[in-house]
C-alpha cells in the first residue's frame, strides 16, 4: 500500500517535497507551493519558467541551469566572524554554487534559476553588511539586475515565438 501525504506537493522551483500549507501560491487555477520565500518570488516573477507552457517543457523542466559568477564590492572589510556569517548565510540560500569572501569583495557563483543576484544582494544586507555604495557600484548593480531580468523574461517568452 503507497502511502501518498496530499498536503505535500514538489516546489516547481527547487524541487523538493513542501507542505503545501506554508508558501503556497494559486497560478492559473493550480496551487503551487514553495521550500521558502525565496522560490516563491522566483515562481512570482517568472512562473513559466518553471512550468512551461501548454506543449512545451519549461527550462527548469528540461534540467537546464544558467550558472553567473559575480563579483559584489563591499563597503568596507570584513572580520573573519562576519565573512564566516555571510558565507553561512549564502550558502543556505538555494541555487547557491560556491562563495568566497576575500578583502575587496563576495565573489559568488549561482544559478539564476533559483537565485538572483538581487536576492543574494537582500541576503548580505539582512546580514548587517554593506554593499559598495558609491555611485558607480550602485549603477552596476542596478544593470545587472536589469540584465538577469531580461535573460530570464527573454528565456520564459522563448517558446511563444514558435506558436502562432
Amino acid at each position: 500500500m503507497v502511502n501518498i501525504n496530499k498536503k505535500q506537493l514538489r516546489d516547481p522551483v527547487c524541487h523538493m517535497m513542501v507542505n503545501k500549507d506554508g508558501f503556497s501560491l494559486e497560478y492559473q487555477t493550480t496551487v503551487y507551493a514553495f521550500c521558502s520565500q525565496q522560490c516563491l518570488e522566483r515562481f512570482k516573477s517568472n512562473p513559466h519558467l518553471y512550468i512551461g507552457q501548454p506543449g512545451r517543457l519549461s527550462p527548469k523542466q528540461h534540467g537546464q541551469e544558467i550558472i553567473k559568477k559575480r563579483r559584489l564590492k563591499l563597503g568596507e572589510p570584513l572580520t573573519d566572524n562576519q565573512s564566516a556569517v555571510i558565507i553561512t548565510e549564502l550558502e543556505n540560500m538555494m541555487g547557491i554554487k560556491a562563495v568566497c569572501v576575500e578583502a575587496d569583495g563576495i565573489y559568488i557563483t549561482y544559478d539564476l534559476l533559483q537565485a538572483t543576484i538581487e536576492q543574494i544582494e537582500k541576503k548580505i544586507e539582512a546580514t548587517g553588511e554593506q554593499l559598495g555604495k558609491d555611485m558607480a557600484e550602485k549603477l552596476k548593480r542596478a544593470f545587472i539586475h536589469y540584465l538577469e531580468e531580461t535573460e530570464l523574461d527573454n528565456l520564459e517568452q522563448a517558446g511563444h515565438e514558435h506558436r502562432h
